[in-house]
């Protein structure tokens, strides 16, 4: 059987060291007919692994349903993976983070099972026994569908052929097919950045008991960042600055295991309304990876390939007010939404290659290294970093972005003084009396790129430097390359390629050798033309340099739209569908069967009611319609109020319940139901003294919950708490609603923790129904509700502004009877109703339908719905995913302005038809269809 271990320099398979080049490719993200396009996109990057979460809501949508088939098939993502030649590193969570919705987690976990093992709602990511037992279920599927796919399992059978295509000598590092699987490393959880040891136990080694139990045999790892060790798993860490002195402290910490980013952030997502988040410039892309390799550390690229939040699944996260995520998540990421390879590509391309083709020498490093400079991106001069081992040495130097040096010199062990050209370039790395097989690389200049079969070491330089390397003695003295034309020295045992920067980017590893001067390679490994590169030369492995002249295809003009026909939804705004059905009371959507999209509530007033209207329990979104008629977008983000609103309603009131997404980072993860979970009232500012300010200790937030992002359990600080003195009037429910308040604290009320609230890790808000009728510690009497502040306040403070309460009036919403629900659905083809378009529609939703033809799909097809407001794009029954253009009075929203429509959804033989909801009616006459390179 096949064996994995580890030990403080790297992995080792049977016995042979592996050092993994990752990158993150999310297959619920990419069509699968778009799975080995993206896969072999990394492999040509030079990547060696491939990583990818485990999304539990996509595959578990009810309990005990799962579902494994199309794009949601893991076990054939898994394979083929291995299949192209890479490892696979799977994260199964159960929470995963992601910008997803809810992390991952599925919505019916707001709910407690029927026969539940503990009083009150799940709690989740820790030790409550109806979350555990989802999870165990869970983990079980998974690894029913992956598990005979990891490494350590025996092959019996015929191996996997690998798709043609390969380049020579495969992918330099990667799976070889000689065993089960590609599988060679797990996740525990996610980003648990809490540090209780209670739960420790009690969760986190559950998790790995119950992966062990469920046959997983490879190494597990976790990513807390050292918030909380976990027996049994290898601390990981995730970020993108000051990379290289943490994993100094990560190996001083866990000296026995091998350094490993697990999420090296190449870029970043982007969320509706903000400014598009560009992520950092391809050089300094390069700068930090090239970091990670010089303290001898294996990273991940997250993301390598970001693709696309299709449908509904795009989350709402932490760090601000209505930070909701774009259905593009590019990421900046090297490998754009559609496929597209830019700069950040090439710069990945460079340096993956390299650590994939000479990783192996970084692998066998000694013990005993330099201490690593210290590095400031911005200020710090030349960083010199030295891995030395029994194959050789790997040597990176890291300039500042202020460095505008064009050369330095390395003095070598020899005493000779070796001058490193460097112009426009922020990292450069060399290798030092390196092992390649038959020869030895006594010293270069240049960077190594790759070494093919042991006959082709390729080199890169700035185009006209001066470049020097010796192999076995013999010293070399060459010009780089300044055209097109590669540069071949011959020798006895291999011969030596040298390219400039841009023909390095331009270069790919094929079954002929090394090709310069193309766009990658297609499914039969045939180079494909590259815009600029009339010429495409080929190098192979015997030196030789042959060329041929190419062009690139035309683009074909983008396919225009037929004319729209336009489907009501009166019906369902007026209240008069039989699709509504009667429930009894308030509902959140998760408990209608509607845990994604929108949903219709029709709420039947006995009597009219006016006031200031407030939906304490609602979310995200509620247009609230009067006959027909849109009265308020109650909720949140542009074109809604989060504010109480003045209104008058009566008679039966529709209500189009919008759900943005859920929670995917922060404390308020599963706190935010969707849809009316509860009644909405009429509310006024309650009349009260100033909150008393008293010097204690801090409120303990673990009584809230097992689990409290960047606390330690036990860590209570002296404060001081905010009290109030409240009686609410006529027993009548109170809304507390704090916005913006800076400092973390504990809502207590009569002494009982009731919330806590984490300043910008619950989004910056927390608002609270207090009831007197319930059985919670509100009574009708005298209460005391405290804020009991985990951080000083400043004594010029004024928390008044940010901590709001209202005594509410009336209820709006019926008691029980006169509540109905009605799911939101596409329509199908030929449903009745579809109409040629009008001039105008009402402010009201809408359904457009338009058709059109595509000749062939080799251009990405982008949607630019100009003109339109927010809703969904179906194409040819694919839920695209939302878009958001502008609000009902015209305010443009963005970032996002286009969006993709992946290839393996259009039809070549047959019309494509194009579907799109709109909130508010907005007609799709200026929208178009446009070839692009990305969202933006």
């Amino acid at each position: 059987m096949p064996s994995i271990s580890y030990d403080r320099k790297s992995f080792l398979i049977d016995g042979r060291r592996v050092w993994l080049v990752s990158g993150a490719i999310h297959y619920p993200r990419t069509p699968r007919g778009l799975w080995r396009d993206r896969l072999r996109a990394a492999r040509e990057a030079g990547l060696n692994c491939i990583e990818t979460y485990v999304f539990w809501n996509a595959h578990e949508r009810e309990p005990g349903r799962f579902d494994f088939t199309g794009d949601l098939d893991l076990r054939a993502f898994v394979k083929m993976v291995g299949e192209e030649g890479m490892y696979c590193i799977l994260r199964p969570g159960p929470y995963v983070c992601a910008e997803w919705d809810f992390g991952g987690l599925p919505p019916y976990l707001h709910q407690a099972p029927s026969e539940s093992k503990s009083p009150g709602p799940i709690r989740l990511r820790q030790s409550d026994p109806d979350y555990l037992e989802a999870v165990s279920r869970y983990l079980k599927a998974v690894m029913e569908q992956v598990g005979d796919l990891q490494i350590t399992t025996s092959h019996d059978g015929p191996r996997p052929k690998a798709p043609r295509g390969n380049p020579v000598g495969g992918v330099a590092g990667g799976y070889r097919g000689d065993a089960g699987g590609p599988i060679v490393l797990m996740q525990v959880e996610n980003e648990w950045f809490s540090h209780n040891p209670e739960q420790q136990e009690a969760y986190l080694e559950r998790l790995v008991s119950m992966m062990r139990q469920n046959g997983c045999a490879v190494p597990i790892s976790n990513c807390n960042n050292l918030w909380q060790p976990v027996e049994g798993t290898i601390d990981t860490w995730n970020g993108c600055r000051d990379l290289p002195a943490v994993m100094r402290q990560l190996s001083t910490v866990q000296p026995e295991t091998p350094p490993m980013v697990s999420e090296y952030w190449t870029g970043w997502y982007d969320c509706w309304g903000a400014e598009h988040a560009s992520g950092v410039d391809a050089e300094t892309h390069l700068y930090r990876m090239a970091g990670l390799l010089g303290v001898g550390a294996q990273f991940n690229l997250y993301m390598f390939h970001g693709g696309t939040n299709f449908g509904f699944f795009g989350a709402r996260t932490s760090g601000g007010k209505n930070r909701y995520l774009t259905t593009s998540y590019d990421y900046d990421a090297p490998l754009g939404e559609a496929g597209e390879r830019g700069p950040k590509y090439q710069m990945t391309k460079r340096l993956c290659m390299f650590a994939s083709h000479f990783g192996g020498i970084i692998a066998q490093r000694s013990k005993d290294q330099p201490a690593c400079v210290a590095l400031s991106e911005e200020e710090h001069p030349l960083a010199v970093m030295q891995q030395s081992g029994s194959l050789g040495t790997a040597v990176v130097l890291l300039k500042s972005k202020k460095d505008r040096s064009a050369s330095t010199e390395l003095l070598l062990p020899n005493g000779l003084r070796l001058p490193v050209p460097l112009a426009g370039q922020r990292a450069a790395w060399l290798l030092l009396e390196a092992n390649l097989g038959d020869v030895t690389l006594d010293y270069s200049n240049l960077s190594p790129w790759a070494v093919i079969a042991r006959r082709l070491l390729v080199l890169f330089g700035p185009a006209g430097s001066d470049g020097i390397f010796s192999i076995d003695g013999q010293q070399q003295t060459i010009t780089v390359p300044t055209g097109r034309q590669p540069l071949v020295i011959e020798g006895d045992a291999v011969h030596v390629l040298v390219l400039n920067t841009s023909q390095v980017d331009a270069a790919y590893l094929g079954p002929a050798g090394v090709v310069i001067g193309c766009d990658g390679l297609d499914t039969q490994g045939n180079p494909i033309a590259l815009n600029g590169w009339s010429t495409q030369y080929t190098v192979a492995l015997d030196g030789t340099v042959t060329s041929k002249r190419v062009r690139t295809a035309k683009t074909e003009p983008a396919p225009a739209l037929a004319a729209w026909q336009t489907l009501s939804l009166k019906p369902m705004v007026d209240g008069d569908s039989s699709a509504y059905q009667a429930i009894n009371g308030p509902r959140e959507m998760e408990r209608l069967d509607q845990p994604l999209g929108y949903g219709w509530y029709k709420l039947s007033l006995s009597k009219s009611i006016s006031g200031r209207v407030c939906a304490p329990l609602g979310g995200d979104r509620l247009h609230l319609y009067q006959s027909g008629k849109l009265a308020q977008v109650l909720g949140k983000g542009e074109g809604a109020t989060d504010e109480p609103t003045q209104m008058k309603l009566g008679g039966d009131v529709v209500v189009l319940a919008d759900h943005l997404g859920r929670y995917n980072y922060g404390q308020a993860v599963g706190e935010d139901l969707k849809g009316l979970a509860g009644h909405l009232y009429t509310v006024k500012p309650f009349k009260s003294a100033k909150p008393k300010r008293v010097k204690q200790q801090a409120g303990d937030p673990f009584a809230i919950s097992g689990m409290i992002y960047h606390r330690r359990a036990g860590d209570r600080p002296m404060a001081e708490a905010l009290v109030w003195e409240v009686k609410p009037e006529l027993r009548k429910p109170m809304v507390l609603e704090i916005e913006g308040l800076p400092q973390e604290a504990v809502l207590t009320v009569n002494g009982e923790p009731i919330a806590y609230y984490a300043a910008d890790l619950s989004g910056g808000h927390l608002r609270v129904l207090l009831d007197p009728t319930d059985d919670g510690p509100m009574t009708g009497g005298k209460n005391a509700i405290a804020l009991e502040l985990l951080e000083p306040m400043k004594e010029t403070a004024n928390p008044t502004k940010q901590v709001r309460l209202y005594q509410t009036q009336q209820r709006v919403t019926p008691a029980g009877d006169g509540w109905s629900f009605a799911k939101w659905s596409v329509p199908k083809s030929d449903e009745d109703g579809w109409r040629p378009l009008p001039k105008s529609l009402p402010s009201q939703p809408a359904w457009f339908r338009s058709r059109f033809g595509v000749a062939d799909t080799a251009a990405p097809l982008w949607l630019e719905p100009i003109g339109m407001t927010k809703g969904q794009i179906v194409l040819n029954g694919h839920l695209v995913g939302r878009y958001w253009q502008q609000t009902r009075e015209g305010r443009k929203i963005g970032p996002q302005q286009r969006y993709y429509l992946p290839e393996p959804w259009l039809k070549t033989e047959a019309d494509n038809e194009l579907l799109i909801f709109d909130e508010h009616g907005r007609l799709p006459t200026s929208a178009r269809l446009v070839h692009a390179v990305n969202a933006y």
